[in-house]
This record gives structure tokens, sequence and C-alpha cells, in this order.
């Protein structure tokens, strides 16, 4: 029983050293067809790629490795197309803004230059107005100052107050002098009163 022990264990021996030796002299072979083909420049890679593509099952592995990396980069260059135009929509809308907000300006800038136009406009015809007004003034004091105190009194006596202190105050003191006779006493006290309030008031300012 011992003698088959060990006629097992040795037969197991040699086998091993057998396996070994194969193993050993392939990587020893394998080895030498590497170095041998780095020295030849030939790209080991391909070979084995292009002897790969000879055997049905390896050369599927190698398509699909193909197909997948394909898809791969297909799927990354469609993703930064979709980032650029989401990109390119987001910068056209900012630029619509800013357009927009400067049309704004411009409208508001040219509303506000249309109305400094008319109101310089009408500040001119304001001026006018008052240059006319003072002018046709000038004359009515010139007129009073011609006629005849007599005929100017009663003229006077029956205007408003307002205008009948413009006039009185504006014409030369011996004019009004003499108008301010011819009134009524009731009337030149009246008018005496006003033109003295006027002149207090003119005098404080």
């Amino acid at each position: 029983m011992k003698k088959i022990d060990e006629t097992k264990h040795v037969e197991s021996n040699k086998f091993q050293v057998i396996l070994f030796t194969v193993l050993i002299f392939l990587l020893l072979t394998l080895l030498v067809l590497v170095i041998y083909l780095s020295f030849t420049g030939t790209n080991i890679f391909e070979k084995s790629k292009a002897l790969s593509e000879k055997v049905p099952f390896v050369s599927q592995l190698f398509d699909r490795d193909d197909e997948n990396k394909q898809e791969n980069s297909i799927l990354k260059f469609q993703e930064q197309i979709n980032k650029v135009e989401a990109e390119l929509s987001e910068r056209q809308e900012e630029i619509i803004k800013l357009e927009n907000l400067i049309d704004s300006r411009d409208k508001t800038i040219a509303r506000n230059e249309l109305e400094k136009q008319q109101l310089e406009m009408e500040i001119e015809e304001l001026r006018a107005a008052q240059e006319i007004n003072k002018r046709a003034f000038l004359d009515i004091i010139k007129t009073y100052e011609t006629i005849p105190p007599k005929k100017a009194a009663p003229i006077i006596s029956k205007m408003g107050d307002e205008d009948a202190l413009k006039i009185l105050s504006s014409i030369k003191t011996d004019k009004l002098a003499a108008i301010l006779e011819q009134l009524t006493p009731e009337d030149a006290a009246r008018f005496t009163k006003l033109l003295a309030s006027k002149s207090s008031t003119n005098e404080g300012g």
C-alpha cells in the first residue's frame, strides 16, 4: 500500500516538472518573439489584433469594443453640441435683453429731448408774449401821460384796483397828481392808500 502511494507521488512530481518545463519554454519562446518583433519594428498589438480577427469569436469581441467606443464618442460629441447650443441660446437671450434695454433708453432719451425742446419753445413764446405785453403796457402808460387828466380820471375810476394801480404807479409823478385831483375824494383816497401800500412793500422787499 505504501509503495502504491509512493509511486503516485513520484508520477505526480514528474507531471509537475514536465508542466513547469513546458510553461517555462513557452514563456521563453514568447519573450524571444517579443524581443525579435520589437527589434524589427513590428507593432505587437496590431499583429495580435490582426491575428485575433481571423478567429471568429475573438474578432467579434474586438468589433464590439470598437462599436462601444464609437457610440461613447458619438454620445460625448452630442453632449458637447447640446451644451454649446444651450450656451448660444443663453447668449442670444442676453443680447436680446440688452438690445431691448438700449432701445428703451434711446426712446426715453428721445422723449426727454423732445420735451426739452417743447419747454424751450414754450419759454420763448412766453418771453415773446411778455415782451409784447411790456411794450403794450408802455404804450398804455404813454397814452395816459399824453391825454388830459380830466379824461384819464373817469377811465381809471372804472378800472379794477389792480389794473388802475399798475397804471398809476407807472406814470410820472406830476401826471399822477393831476389825475388824482380829477377823481372823486373817495377814489382819490383809495388809490392813494393803495399806492402807499405798494410803495412800502417794494421798499421792504
